[in-house]
């Protein structure tokens, strides 16, 4: 929404010019870079409709249907138009609505005034003026000439030149009102209307004074609005008696012709209306409230406005305040949480520098020198603000390593006074100590009182340790030699098994020895059946004549003869087999109790390696005490002596197992060989039952053939008994 309000008005009763707190409160809170689009022209011509057209609204700036002026003075709306320029960037438009010159009731000096200081404060100045550029016209902007007389770019210089003032004087649009003539040029060409205005402001030809006030309008009119612009609007509506109400009319009854031109003329107006400058500087809010009311100033004490100065005191007055925001901007920024370190600190400060510098910038105008000045007051208020926090960081972060290091005190005496303190207990706690003691602690005193605390703490932990350490050493000693008294009876325990042991591998040993007899005579058993076997082979030989004699009597006594000779032979295999077995059953068990006795010397050896480690703690953990006690050096010694002492013993039943298991090894070959002579008999037996079987075979063919012979009685016998005997 928003109405309305006045910026500048004339008390006729003091006859001066006061400013509109109220508008002039929301310039300043206006932080963003501002665009002023004024309208000035003659009274009662329709400014007050353009405005509202860009307000997008009616009944905004009031429009009169009398010919009393509707505005006095300079009116300002209330609600400033948000925009983005070609960059995005935001900024605002304020419009201006200026009182009508060349009123009834104006000076020409008030008429000048008015009109400069809207040409003054705005970006885009718009005249707006009823009809084509004529002689008329161009008097009436005799104001332009006249606003030279009135202004000043700078205090030392007299009349404004118009190169210096073209520099601060906004873009120009003269907007032609009701215009009803066709744009051509002289042969029949149409022309643009910024064509049209460029050819109105030619100079004239001719000779005289009043040529040459003519052309002076011009040439200033040129000279001051180097970025001019004209636009025309033709006429809304024919009825002139509905033109007397034109805000109150509905835009579908005014004419096409007028609703596109006025269409077009916003367009124009929001492209040319951009943020005002002062040199290189954009003006925002507070930098536009500050000109106005410098111009304002100079105007009723009778002088004339000069830009230069109204700026400087604007200049002074934006990076005072800009000051103040720096040094307000320092203190939000500043992070009371900085660890109180030197180095720390001074960059807190620093960043906190370069962020109050931003905030000085965003708002700070004017020349070096002022900027300079103003800047390096807020420099010293925020020094001095880092400053008094510096101390009081300090002086906390100082009583708070009193603090620890009081409790710190404390602690390592309680320690001490305990009954378990111990060099490693005492490291524990001066760790957790020192721990949080770099955690906490800061401060450029930190780390000076920790080593004044640990050089008074150390040597006082060192004389209560080492006493405490000296009174334990003895006790340890006394315990260390109940230890090795009973270390000694473990080994006299040890060596008593380690006899037993040894008895126990000696009855072993016989019985090895006893196993290994046995095979022998086993094997000379094997050989002599085998000479007795030869034996009977050649018997056989001898024989086989007469066991060819007969084969023909004694054929179904020769078969049954044969099944017995395989029987005996099977029963003879298999009695070897199951001695064979009976050996390897004996030879297992031999195994399994040199076994045994191979794990009760691997016990032994575990618990004298058990006693050894245990010896070599002993003797670790007393080293230190050795010089001090020579007679439990001696006694672990003698214990060192007689452990290797058992060692000994112990290589020597592991020996006497070696030779067990050599003399087993033997016994496997023998059965070995033992079962390779079997297989041979077997195979001598059955040859033999071959042959036997091929003379049959002879035989048989022979008696086939008709030979006879006599048998006796007494051979078949015979026969019988080499048989069984074989």
């Amino acid at each position: 929404m928003g109405e309305a309000l006045e910026l500048i008005r004339y008390d006729v009763a003091n006859s001066c010019f006061e400013i509109g707190k109220e508008a002039l409160a929301i310039l300043q809170d206006i932080r963003t870079p501002l665009s002023v689009v004024a309208v000035c022209g003659r009274a009662r011509q329709g400014k007050s409709f353009i405005l509202n057209q860009l307000l997008q609204r009616t009944g905004g700036f009031q429009i009169g249907s009398t010919t009393r002026p509707c505005t006095k003075g300079l009116w300002m709306w209330s609600t400033p138009q948000k925009r983005l320029d070609a960059d995005g960037r935001e900024f605002h438009i304020v419009l201006l609505d200026t009182e009508g010159i060349d009123a009834y009731d104006q000076t020409t000096q008030y008429s000048t005034q008015i009109f400069s200081l809207a040409v003054l404060l705005s970006s885009l100045f718009v005249y707006n003026q009823m009809g084509g550029i004529d002689e008329a016209a161009l008097d009436r902007l005799s104001l332009v000439t006249e606003m030279t007389k009135h202004i000043k770019v700078r205090a030392s210089s007299g009349k404004a030149d118009v190169r210096e003032l073209r520099e601060f004087t906004p873009s120009f649009l003269w907007l032609l009102r009701d215009f009803y003539l066709k744009l051509e040029d002289e042969y029949g060409r149409k022309v643009t209307p910024n064509d049209y205005l460029e050819t109105a402001l030619l100079p004239v030809g001719g000779m005289g004074s009043a040529v040459e006030a003519k052309n002076q309008i011009r040439a200033s009119i040129k000279s001051l609005f180097p970025d001019r612009d004209c636009a025309t609007l033709v006429r809304p509506m024919h009825d002139e008696q509905a033109l007397v109400n034109l805000d109150q009319i509905p835009p579908n009854q005014l004419r096409p012709e007028f609703r596109e031109g006025v269409a077009g003329l916003m367009q124009l107006i929001f492209a040319k209306a951009q943020p005002k400058h002062m040199g290189q500087y954009v003006l925002t809010g507070p930098v536009l409230s500050g000109l106005t009311e410098a111009y304002v100033k100079a105007i009723n004490k009778g002088a004339v406005p000069t830009i230069a100065t109204a700026w400087q005191g604007v200049a002074e007055q934006e990076c005072r305040r800009a000051a103040d925001l720096a040094q307000e901007a320092y203190t939000a920024a500043f992070n009371e949480e900085v660890a109180p370190e030197e180095a720390a600190l001074d960059e807190e400060h620093q960043r906190c520098l370069q962020v109050a510098k931003e905030a000085y910038d965003a708002v700070a105008v004017g020349d070096d020198s002022v900027r300079r000045a103003h800047q390096q007051k807020y420099i010293e208020g925020c020094t001095a603000r880092f400053a008094e926090v510096r101390a009081r960081k300090l002086a906390e972060a100082s009583a708070l390593v009193n603090e620890l290091l009081l409790k710190a005190n404390t602690l390592v005496s309680s320690a001490l006074n305990s009954a378990s303190a111990t060099p490693e207990t005492m490291q524990q706690t001066l760790g957790q100590f020192l721990d949080q003691y770099v955690r906490v602690a800061a401060g450029p005193q930190k780390w000076v009182k920790l080593v004044d605390f640990l050089k008074t703490a150390y040597p006082q932990i060192l004389r209560d340790i080492t006493a405490k350490q000296e009174a334990q050493a003895r006790a340890d000693v006394s315990r260390l030699a109940e230890e090795v008294q009973a270390a000694h009876k473990q080994l006299n325990s040890l060596n008593s098994r380690a006899e037993q042991a040894e008895a126990q591998v000696s009855a072993r040993s016989a019985d090895v020895s006893d196993l290994q007899q046995q095979l022998m005579q086993q094997g000379q058993q094997l050989a002599a059946a085998r000479v007795e076997t030869q034996h009977q082979t050649g018997k056989a030989a001898a024989l086989e004549s007469q066991v060819q004699e007969l084969q023909l009597v004694g054929e179904k006594r020769l078969m049954a003869l044969q099944q017995e000779t395989e029987a005996a032979a099977r029963q003879a295999r298999l009695l070897h087999q199951q001695e064979v077995i009976s050996l390897e059953s004996k030879l297992l068990a031999e195994q399994q109790r040199a076994a045994e006795l191979t794990a009760q010397v691997t016990e032994l050896e575990s618990q004298l390696s058990a006693m050894s480690a245990k010896l070599s703690s002993q003797t670790s953990e007393s080293s230190e005490y050795m010089r001090k006690y020579g007679k439990a050096k001696v006694e672990a010694a003698a214990l060192a002596t007689q452990l290797e002492e058992a060692k000994g013993q112990i290589a020597a039943l592991q020996v006497q197992v070696q030779v067990a298991e050599r003399g087993r090894d033997q016994a496997l070959r023998a059965v070995a060989d033992l079962e390779g002579q079997l297989e041979e008999i077997g195979e001598e037996i059955a040859n033999h039952m071959q042959e036997a079987e091929a003379e049959r075979e002879k035989s048989l063919t022979e008696s086939r053939k008709g030979s006879t012979a006599v048998y006796r009685w007494s051979d078949v016998n015979e026969g019988d008994q080499l048989i069984k005997a074989v």
